[in-house]
This record gives structure tokens, sequence and C-alpha cells, in this order.
């Protein structure tokens, strides 16, 4: 209890939960339990609407949603998927929703499913590999699966933690 009593100073908190009144909060990702995900860049429009980016990862592959909120409702923008390159994220699908969908999380999962799949049937075919239909998508599931897990739970492996600098660059 003493380590965490001297982590949680007076600065940490006033990084993490500044007063009113104080210019800007550091700039770090937050995780939302609710959405099992990594939120930052938020942000307002000039017309009253906020945005932000939500991420979720594993150690393959990095889910990003970006996602607007107006008045009462709350759309998705775009989804990319990112692979890792070394230490940097390389965009491997992308999928935009120019009409403005409304935020569904199942639709959200399946769709990023489907991207993952297209991208590992593409590269299988590129590599003269054949796998049935099935299981490309057991393995696709699989790793969307993985970047669903809690990060309060004890479920990431610390070093996934690694990952956030290589996201709040991209």
């Amino acid at each position: 209890m003493a380590k965490l009593t001297q982590a949680i100073t007076k600065d940490f908190l006033d990084d993490i939960l500044p007063p009113y009144g104080t210019p800007v909060r550091q700039r770090k990702p937050v995780w939302d339990s609710s959405q099992r995900m990594f939120i930052f860049d938020e942000h307002e429009s000039q017309n009253g609407n906020h945005y932000y980016r939500g991420i979720r990862f594993c150690d393959r592959i990095a889910i990003m949603e970006k996602v607007g909120m107006f008045h009462s409702w709350t759309y998705l923008d775009a989804l990319e998927v990112y692979a890792f390159n070394g230490r940097k994220m390389q965009l491997i699908q992308k999928r935009d929703y120019p009409n403005k969908v409304f935020h569904n999380v199942d639709k959200i999962r399946k769709d990023t499913e489907e991207m993952v799949t297209d991208f590992l049937k593409g590269m299988l075919k590129a590599s003269r590999i054949s796998l049935s239909e099935e299981k490309v998508k057991e393995q696709a599931k699989g790793l969307v699966d993985l970047c669903y897990r809690d990060f309060n739970n004890g479920d990431y492996p610390p070093r996934l933690m690694q990952i956030i600098p290589a996201i709040e660059q991209h």
C-alpha cells in the first residue's frame, strides 16, 4: 500500500485529473472499461460535436475506431486495422462510413473480423498458401478476440503496454 500512496502524488493527480480551469490534462490514452478500449485524441469541433479515436490491440494487430458524438447519438466514422512493422503501426485495412453509421459494438466487431479475414486471405493468396475459409475466419476471430481483453483485470500481458507509445505517435 505504501507504493500506491507514493505513486498517487499531487503531481500525478494534477497530470491525469487537473483542477477545473487548468489548461490541459496530460495527453495519455484513457482506458474505457465499458468499451474495452483506450480512448485518445478527444476533441470538440467548432460546431460543438465531439470526436475521439478508440483503440484496441494485441501483440499482432491494432484496431482503431474513429468515433463522433452529435447531440444524443454516437456514430462510427471509420475503422482501421493495423499490423506492427517492428515498433511502428502499418495500415492493413480501412473502412469508412460516410453515411454516419450508428455506433454498434456488434457491427464493429463483425466488420473488424471481416477486415482481418480479407487481409489474411489476401496474404495467403499472395503467398500461394491454401487454407480453408473456415480456418481463416477462425484465425481472424481469434485475433480480434485478443484485442477485446480487459486491461484492468490482468488480461493484458505487461509487454503489450510497450505498444502504447507507437499508438500515441500514430
